[in-house]
C-alpha cells in the first residue's frame, strides 16, 4: 500500500514546490526601486536589502524542496528500470545534497540590522556574499535540469535531452565596491540595479524548466 501511494505523495509535492514560486520568487522593477530608494532618502533602499536576503532564503529553500521531490518522482518512475539512469541518479543524489546546505538561511533581519548599523561596510559584505550565492546556485541548478532532462529523455517520459544554460552573469565584485566608494555611494544605487535585475531574470529563466519538469513527471 506504501509502495503504489509513494509516487502520488512525490507528485503532490513537486507540485506544491513548483507552485510556491509565485510566494517565494520576488520579483521587483529594479528602476522602480532605485528611484524610491532615492525620494525616500535611502529607507526604501533597505527594504530591498531585507527582500534581496528573504528571496535569497525562500527561493534556495524551495529549490530544495524542488530538487528532493523531483528526484523522488523519478525513482518512482524508474521502479524497475533504474539501471537505465544509474549514472544520472548518482549526480542528482549530490546534486540534493549540494542544495540542501546552500539551502541554509543567511538571515533576512540581521542582514537588515547589520547594514542599519554599518552602512556601506554591511552592504558590501552582504552584496559579496550574494553575489557568490547566486552564481553557485544558479550553475548548480543548471546542472539539475540538465541532468534530468537526460534520465526523463532516457525513460521515455521526455523528448530529445536539453541543457540548461545559467542566467546569471559572473560580475567583478571588486570593481563594483571601488566604483561605489570612489563615487561616495552614487555607484551604489548601480549596484542595487544589478543585484535586482539578474535574480529577477534568474527566476524567469528556470520557469520553462520547473514546468517541463512538471509535465514530464506528471
Amino acid at each position: 500500500m506504501e509502495v503504489s501511494q509513494y509516487p502520488v505523495q512525490a507528485g503532490a509535492a513537486l507540485e506544491y514546490n513548483v507552485a510556491a514560486r509565485a510566494n517565494t520568487d520576488f520579483i521587483t522593477d529594479p528602476g522602480i526601486a532605485i528611484l524610491l530608494s532615492i525620494i525616500t532618502c535611502g529607507i526604501y533602499g533597505l527594504y530591498i536589502i531585507y527582500k534581496l536576503v528573504q528571496r535569497r532564503d525562500e527561493h534556495f529553500q524551495r529549490m530544495s524542496a524542488v530538487v528532493d521531490s523531483s528526484l523522488a518522482q523519478l525513482k518512482a518512475k524508474a521502479q524497475g528500470r533504474e539501471e537505465v539512469i544509474a549514472a544520472e541518479l548518482s549526480q542528482l543524489e549530490q546534486i540534493r545534497m549540494r542544495m540542501a546546505t546552500m539551502a541554509a538561511e543567511r538571515g533576512a533581519a540581521i542582514w537588515l540590522i547589520i547594514c542599519i548599523f554599518t552602512s556601506i561596510i554591511g552592504y558590501a559584505i552582504l552584496y559579496y556574499l550574494l553575489m557568490q550565492d547566486y552564481v553557485e546556485h544558479d550553475a548548480v541548478e543548471s546542472q539539475f535540469f540538465t541532468i534530468m532532462s537526460s534520465a526523463l529523455s532516457k525513460l521515455g517520459l521526455a523528448g530529445e535531452a536539453g541543457q540548461a544554460v545559467p542566467s546569471v552573469p559572473r560580475r567583478e565584485y571588486l570593481t563594483f565596491l571601488l566604483l561605489t566608494i570612489i563615487t561616495c555611494g552614487i555607484y551604489g544605487l548601480y549596484w542595487m540595479y544589478v543585484m535586482i535585475k539578474d535574480f529577477n531574470e534568474h527566476f524567469m529563466a528556470q520557469v520553462p524548466w520547473e514546468d517541463f519538469l512538471l509535465t514530464a513527471l506528471r
